[in-house]
């Protein structure tokens, strides 16, 4: 899978990195092998989790000094994107997995988080969450000492069906949201495997529900209010972070989508009815050139775009506590126009490929329908229409967006 005609002449990664890139080209190699097959068969990805486990991807962006790879959030998206080109739902989920890995920390006192830094690399765990935001919430009651019982349902967990533990949130009595950690084989939750979608099928995207689940107070993280409106800008940057991730594996799937085209289009397209003389093969047509060039030229766009939110991110996680309001939303407002541009480009690339391939390429058993089903799907979860607007509000107005589950 490796996209030489994507590369970025003059990157210069790290050793470290160069060996964590090698690592996830491997896993996506074997990935590509049987995608088409594991995303018919819709089976929950154990199988998967245990491969990204026994590549050791799992900790990669957990600190050195706790036993994690020590590699940053961009080193952790882009092997993200490496493998989102083979499985997106497996990119996916890997994505998922980084950032509700590190995210709770956010909150957490130091001794705390390395503590569950260490129990995270020792045990191998793979993180989700609890999903939406939306809809009915998951109840807390308060319990002495700091301890609460929470029950409720929530669909739409991605990744919650083979996760070891959830970045989870509850509402109390006061209406305030109390996020904690949840041990997925605590007595009471229950893990459903309901997720029956177009795309995105290997996500483990189902339903998790708890039944009086008893919380200790040793698992609580923190209590986040009724909205995240008056957080620390640092504390409020799991939103972007999210957004971000969908960028690169959008990206990814209409990176994956162009690849497989290119392949097909060499060895097995032929050049349309009225091409030129002399046009003996589908590389040769005008047309069919014109295609890929219009496509790879956006690639590198939206690549660019990406990227430059990435880092911007980047910058931020850095600043700490003493990132501004201001720069939270700048920063904010560079991942939205980079999801913009992410979605649309994807969504139409991986229809567009078809225009490449030829009326035989849409044979099943190729499976070029599936670049388009994930990001369809997955695209959905939040509208692009909110993100223009907030952009310009933003541009126009000088409108800072509220940070927010989608802010």
């Amino acid at each position: 899978m490796t996209a030489t005609l994507l590369a970025r002449p003059g990157r210069r990664p790290t050793p470290d990195q160069e060996r964590w890139f090698a690592v996830a080209e491997e896993v996506a190699g074997r990935l590509a092998e049987d995608a088409l097959e594991r995303d018919r068969a819709g089976r929950p990805p154990f199988a998967e989790v245990a491969l990204l486990r026994e590549a050791g991807l799992l900790p990669l962006n957990l600190p050195a000094e706790h036993g994690g790879g020590g590699q940053s959030l961009s080193t952790a998206l882009e092997v993200t994107q490496l493998i989102g080109r083979a499985d997106s739902s497996i990119g996916l989920l890997l994505g998922y997995h980084y950032v509700f890995a590190t995210f709770a920390h956010l909150d957490l006192d130091p001794a705390r988080s390395a503590a569950l830094h260490r129990e995270t690399v020792r045990d191998g765990l793979l993180w989700a969450s609890t999903g939406t935001p939306q809809g009915e919430q998951l109840r807390a009651t308060g319990l002495p000492g700091g301890a609460y019982r929470v029950s409720g349902a929530k669909p739409f967990s991605t990744g919650s069906r083979v996760a070891d533990r959830l970045y989870a949130t509850a509402v109390d009595e006061a209406g305030d949201r109390i996020s904690f950690v949840l041990d997925t084989g605590w007595p009471g939750v229950v893990r459903h495997d309901d997720w029956d979608a177009l795309g995105s099928r290997l996500t483990a995207t189902d339903t998790i529900e708890l039944v009086d689940v008893l919380v200790p107070a040793s698992a609580v993280v923190v209590n986040r209010g009724r909205g995240d409106e008056t957080r620390d800008p640092h504390r409020v940057l799991t939103t972007p972070s999210f957004q971000l991730l969908f960028s690169h594996a959008y990206l990814a799937s209409a990176e994956g989508a162009l690849l497989q085209a290119r392949e097909y289009t060499r060895a097995s397209s032929r050049p349309w009815f009225h091409a030129a003389p002399g046009v003996e093969e589908a590389v040769g047509d005008p047309f069919v050139q014109n295609l890929y060039g219009e496509l790879v030229a956006r690639q590198h766009a939206v690549a660019a775009s990406v990227q430059t939110a990435t880092d911007a991110l980047e910058w931020a996680l850095g600043r700490g506590e003493a990132l501004t309001a201001t720069e939270r939303a700048q920063v904010a407002e560079l991942v939205a126009a980079a999801k913009v541009v992410s979605t649309q480009f994807a969504v139409e690339t991986t229809s567009r490929v078809f225009e490449a391939v030829g009326a035989r390429a849409t044979a099943s058993r190729h499976g070029f329908d599936r670049y388009w089903r994930d990001v369809r799907t997955h695209s959905l979860h939040d509208p692009v229409a909110y993100k223009l607007n907030e952009l310009g509000r933003w541009f126009l107005c000088g409108e800072a967006p509220v940070p927010s589950a989608y802010r």
